[in-house]
Order: structure tokens, then sequence, then C-alpha cells
């Protein structure tokens, strides 16, 4: 059975009489609740503008079974998948009919988080629905886009976090190749290509290596010939693709590096600027210790940051914008709190990107939500939320209604406790200077917005801050519950004491425990939220499944960066880690992953080639020679600069001919044993 991209197809109309009304549900009805789905489908003030986007979620209730709820099964899932629903809303002005214009919504409901690929095909659709308003119109949208070929090439989370690191057009094409060959009928005579592409755990790096004319050093293993598939897929970032709608063939391009919890089209960069004020002033509200991680001089992108890591209740007020607007602050506001979708998930369980009046007694039911309004009213309720950011002003506001820090309370690892980030007086609280590098890291963000960096690299830069927050929070669990199931360490990872141990590298003690304690009360507020929850069970699941078992990646690579910190059989003893435990497919990935291309790649690993030691020259050029074995490591060699590719190319050269005359002074030792063995008989 082909797969079925979306689910339902859906068409509201507003009624001079009846108002919003949801007319047809194609092919089968996925709601009851006619009414407060026509009125999502009709955002208000759709009457006074041409046309309007909106996204907004269905099923999205799912049991916890941390909460004493039945866990779900396979079946569930399946029966009962999150729903994207991309809508489009229109106003056709008539003054043959009555109030001189028809306002009508169309929509697509799906289980892809890219849905904005099909917004060509949904103008057509609505276009063709105002020519012809029956149900035909909708049966043919759904068949058109279920016909749709889909197969892209399936990419491993670290394959994702290396593609989207990256602006390389070929690169994974490889999984292209495999993709094209078996589709072909080609299975067979591709099995070789398929096993690197899908990591059957191969090792690689067994056969000699060889230097072609210019003196680049490759492998004899893998041919680097064009893939057939990269006639039709030019750039390896997406599958291209397409939709035959009413005749029309419509190009689709789906993105193949997006996070699970990255839906849809949105910038982070919009939502950074639009609340970043020139001009900072201190917060005005009372000190949250949830909130407020640098006090009154917290910044407001860190403080909305702060609130969807502890849950809090968030609403995107645009009074008077079209639905679209707060829509996107919305799905930009999930990307920046999950990490940009690859460090916490659970978010978009809990968001909105459009509600109104008519939702908001199911919106009060839900714990921590996220949502965008354009009803000036939510701003005066402030019983309703917790953090109310107003896209017209910029401006940030906490809730005088939000409920207050918890008491402190000792207690065991399962304990909820909050921990106040100042000491002293209440007074003195504010009077403190209390940085914990936020507003470094918000300078940092705003300078490369400045310089211009692509919104790539801006959410790369906060996958990187959010996965350190979790790194941070996994240490003070230790430090203060003596465990944690968040983190590596000794425990889960014992032969991590070979390779410098587990977590955070920093600078000294004092710093360590500065930082820890700096971050302790948000730390506290997160650990009684779902993503918290998640993250256990994503991380139980990890530990069972990584390929690299025996040190902690991120640590090493972070040390490297910090030569000064490492004696020189330090040094010696991580290279040499990483040629006895990465070898197969999946280590190589997993390893490369840790080191983004738009971060330098490999620069930090390219040190070893310049070690006074000649043991750690040697056992980088034997790494890098694996790596150059690999498709994708190949691509990181190429990215070194000129003058570590040449000082690589060179030391490559003289170890291939040590090991050439090694062989040939062991056969002619061999030979003149074996000749003395025979004149002497």
């Amino acid at each position: 059975m082909a797969p079925q991209h979306v689910t339902t197809i859906l068409l509201a109309e507003f009624d001079i009489d009846q108002g919003s009304v949801l007319t047809h549900q194609y092919p089968n009805d996925i709601t009851s609740d006619n009414h407060v789905l026509a009125e999502l489908m009709l955002p208000d003030g759709a009457h006074l503008r041409p046309a309007d986007w909106t996204i907004f979620f269905l099923n999205r209730a799912k049991p916890a079974p941390w909460n004493g709820n039945k866990t779900l099964t396979d079946d569930d899932t399946v029966e009962n998948p999150l729903l994207y629903v991309l809508n489009l809303v229109r106003t056709n002005h008539d003054a043959s009919i009555r109030r001189g214009a028809a306002v009508k919504a169309m929509a697509i409901c799906t289980t892809h988080q890219y849905l904005h690929v099909y917004k060509p095909v949904l103008l057509l659709a609505l276009e063709n629905y105002f020519k012809d308003p029956s149900i035909e119109v909708l049966k043919a949208l759904y068949e058109s886009v279920n016909s749709m070929e889909l197969s892209p090439p399936d990419l491993s989370p670290y394959e994702r976090m290396i593609l989207r690191s990256s602006d390389n057009k070929e690169l994974f094409i490889e999984k292209f190749e495999a993709a094209h060959s078996v589709s072909a009928g080609g299975e067979e005579a591709s099995t070789n290509r398929a096993d690197m592409a899908n990591g059957l755990g191969i090792v690689v790096g067994q056969t000699p290596l060889k230097g072609n004319r210019d003196g680049v050093v490759t492998s004899t293993s893998v041919p680097a010939a064009p893939a057939p598939g990269m006639t039709r897929n030019r750039d390896c970032q997406f599958y291209e693709t397409k939709v035959v709608y009413d005749g029309i063939k419509i190009p689709i391009r789906v993105p193949l590096s997006i996070n699970s919890e990255e839906v849809g089209e949105f910038s982070l960069i919009k939502l950074i600027t639009t609340f970043s004020p020139a001009n900072p002033s201190p917060n005005p509200h009372p000190f949250h210790a949830h909130l407020d991680s640098n006090g009154p001089n917290t910044h407001p992108i860190m403080l909305l940051m702060n609130a969807l890591l502890t849950e809090k209740r968030i609403i995107f007020l645009g009074n008077g914008h079209p639905a679209g607007d707060v829509a996107n602050f919305v799905l930009a506001a999930c990307a920046l709190g999950s990490g940009s979708g690859g460090v916490l998930r659970g978010f978009p369980e809990r968001a909105y990107p459009y509600t109104n009046l008519a939702g908001i007694d199911h919106l009060l039911t839900c714990k921590g939500f996220i949502a965008g309004v354009t009803n000036q009213l939510f701003e005066d309720r402030t019983a309703w939320w917790d953090v109310l950011c107003n896209i017209d002003t910029g401006k940030i506001t906490v809730s005088k209604d939000i409920t207050p820090m918890p008491s402190s309370h000792g207690g065991h690892y399962d304990d909820v406790r909050s921990i106040p980030l100042f000491t002293g007086t209440p007074g003195s609280q504010f009077n403190s200077k209390y940085d914990n590098g936020d507003n470094d890291f918000m300078n940092d963000i705003l300078n490369s917005i400045q310089a211009h960096y692509g919104e790539m690299v801006i959410r790369a830069k906060f996958q990187d801050y959010v996965a350190r927050f979790v790194q941070l929070a996994s240490q003070y669990e230790e430090a203060t519950y003596g465990q944690t199931t968040i983190g590596l360490n000794r425990t889960n990872t014992p032969e991590s004491i070979k390779y410098l141990g587990t977590g955070l590298v920093f600078i000294d003690e004092a710093s360590r425990a500065r930082e820890i304690a700096a971050n302790s009360s948000r730390i506290e507020g997160w650990r009684s939220t779902t993503s918290y929850k998640y993250l256990q069970e994503d991380h139980k699941t990890w530990l069972a499944s990584r390929s690299i078992r025996c040190m902690d990646v991120k640590r090493i690579i972070s040390l490297l960066k910090l030569p000064k910190t490492l004696s020189p059989q330090d040094v010696s003893t991580l290279f040499k880690g990483f040629l006895q435990n990465i070898s197969t497919d999946e280590q190589i990935i997993e390893f490369l992953s840790s080191l983004p291309l738009s971060q330098g790649g490999l620069f930090c690993i390219a040190y070893g080639l310049f070690h006074p030691l000649a043991s750690v020259r040697n056992d980088t050029v034997a790494f890098l020679n694996r790596l150059n074995q690999h498709p994708t490591g190949r691509v990181y060699i190429k990215s070194l600069n000129r003058f570590e590719r040449n000082t690589y190319e060179r030391l490559a050269r003289e170890h291939a001919l040590q090991e050439e005359n090694s062989i040939k002074q062991h056969h002619y030792a061999r030979f003149s044993a074996s000749a003395g063995s025979i004149s002497s008989a």
C-alpha cells in the first residue's frame, strides 16, 4: 500500500447567518468539534486581507507513562498520530453576493513536519474551489498529493547533523546512489554501497591507500563516480519530487536535514531580532528564579528560553496581524527551546501556532502551552499566561499572576526543588552582578546576525547552547543528588577513565561550581517538565544503541581545542583511542557529527599533524587515512585548509613509503633466513 502523505482535506467557509462553518472533511471526519475547527481555519480578521496562511496541530493529546497513564503502543501511534495542518484562507470580493465577499479556507492535514512544501498545490486547489465549490475538488487534491513519489534516503540523526552543518551539495551522495540503484532493480550490484550507506558495521580502513597524480591520498575501495540519481537530485540537501495536480507538474523540494521538532517554515533570526531591544534596560518584573537566570539584566531571548525550558505558559500576541505571523513565531519558539529540534522534544505537542477565544477552554487545560493569538483581549487577561511576547512592540512581559517559586526543600533525586539563584537579602539580589555567560552568548548571536550569518548557523548555535545546558544539568544532578540519567558518567561509560573522563570542560573547578550554581534554579525548574522526562527516555535508548561506547567524544574534542590543558602523553592516548575505537561506518558518522563543518570540521584533529611526538603524528595520519576512505570523511578531509591538507598529504606519503619499506625489509629478512637454511642443509 502506498504511503499516505495527507490524511484529510478540510474546507471551511464563512456563512453570514451561521458564522464559521466546516463544510467538508475528505475522505473521513477527523473531529466532531466542527465549530472550533472552523474558527481555527477562519482566523480573526481574515475578511480584511486577501489571503492568510495558518498552521495548527490536531491529535496532540498523548498519554505519558510517567503520569500513570498507559504506554502508547505502535498501533496507537499509527492510528492517532500528531497531525500538522496547513491552512489557506482567501477572501474574494464579489458585489453580487451578500456582504460583497466570499471567505473560504482549505487545509491539508499531514504527518509530515515539512508541511510548507504543500503551499503551491493548496493555492491552486482553493482557487479551483472558488470556481467549482464541490467536494470533487478536495478529492482531486487528496489523490494528487498522495500520488506523489516520496522515497528520500533514510538519514540517521547523526547524518542529519552533518548535513545541516554543511553547504556541500554532494554530501551523502552515496545514499542517493543506493536508493536509485535499488529502485532501478540494481540491488545486487549496489550491495557494497548500500551496506556503507545504511551503516551495517562495515570496517573501513583495511585497503591500501594510493596517491594520485595530484598527490591526494585516496582509497581504492570506494569509487568517486558521480551518482546517477544526481541527474534528478542536484542538491543532496533536498529530495526533489513533484505533484501533478490539474495537469500541472508542481516541483516539490523536501528538506532532508530538518530535526524532529522543527515544523514548517520559520525564521529564528526574525524571532531574535524582534525581541532584542537596541538599548536593553533592566527587567521591571519581580525576580523569578526560573526566568531571570541573569538577574534583572537577563536578555529577553534568554528569558523566553528559560520560560520554554521550564514549561511556562507563553503567548505570542500580534494584534490585527495575519494569523500566519504569530504562527511562525510559535514555530520558531519551539525550535528555540528544543535546541533547534535536535536536543529536546515535546514542544510541538504543547504548541498552538494559532488559536482564538473559541479554543480558550482547551488551551488553558494544556500545561506550558506555546500559543499564537491576534486578539488584544489576551494581553489584559494576565491569569491566562505567564509570559507574553508582543510582536508589535518587541516587548516580553512576565505576568503579575505567574505562579511563585515553590519553597526549597531537600530530598531525594526524584524531588523537584528550587534553589535560590542569588544569596543575600532580597534587596541585594538585583544589585549583584551575576553573569552566567548568557549575555556573552547573546552578544555572539547578535553579532553573527549583523554579520549576515545564515539561518542554519544561528540554529546550530542554539542547538549547542541547549546541548550544553543539558550537560550542565547532568553534572548538577551528580553534584546534588549523586546520580544522573541524562548524561555520560563513569557508571554508564566506565572505560572513559582511560580517555580523560566525561562531561563538560571547564578552565578550573571554581568556574565549574560557579556556572552550576548560576544555572541551578532553571535546572530545577526544567526537571519537572515533559521535555526532561522525554530526555530521560531518549538518553536510555541512546546508551543502548550508541556505537562509540568507551569515550565522551564531545569532551575530547573540547579538550583538543584547548591544547595547553593536555600533556603530550594525554594527546597520544586520545589519538590511539581514536584508532582503536572508531572504525565502523556508524562510529565514523557519530564521531564526525561532533565536528560540524560550519565550525571548522577536523581542524582540531589536524593539530595532531604538527605535534612534537612522532607517535602522535603517525596516529593522526593513520586516523585521517581511515576517514579518507569513508565517503563522508573524504568531504571532511577536503574541507581542511591548504596548509593542513598539504601537511597531511606529505606525511601520508611518507607514512605509506615507510610501510612499504618495512614490508620489503620483512620479506627480505624472511628470504635471507630461508636461503641460509637451504645453504646450511
